[in-house]
């Protein structure tokens, strides 16, 4: 079993693109995974709103974050995202990973993009891992 406070910590520590683009893994057990972004001017598009590779890239870290929870190695095999509409907060952007299947070779996650406390998507995907441990 793995120490799931020990792994964001590291995780949080050690991921340079993280920090660069103002992301934090803030939670992960054996079911979900959340990455936060505090939203600011170098984190928009030039429309003002939340830029889709920020979104992209915290889906994929999210989910990422939850296929490797139990200890594993994992690589992103495949995805499909969709934006569906876009935001001008400026408060905390977040995505949030679920399962879809956990299996012995291929990890499947479902991935929501939305505003802190919103229930409105900004954004959903599908990540799918292999397992090279």
């Amino acid at each position: 079993m793995i120490d799931h406070a020990a792994y964001l910590a590291e995780v949080n520590e050690t991921n340079p693109f993280l920090r660069h683009n103002h992301m934090q893994a803030v939670y992960v057990d054996e079911e979900r995974a959340v990455v936060q972004a505090q939203m600011s001017p170098e984190l928009r598009n030039t429309m003002g709103g939340v830029h889709a590779g920020l979104m992209f890239s915290m889906a994929e870290i999210a989910a990422g974050l939850l296929a490797r929870s139990d200890g594993s190695k994992q690589v992103t095999l495949d995805t499909t995202f969709r934006y569906l509409r876009n935001s001008s907060t400026d408060g905390i952007v977040e995505a949030e990973a679920v399962y879809i299947k956990r299996g012995r070779n291929i990890t499947m996650c479902r991935v929501f993009v939305r505003e802190q406390g919103s229930d409105k998507n900004l954004a959903e995907g599908e990540f799918n891992f292999y397992n090279i441990s």
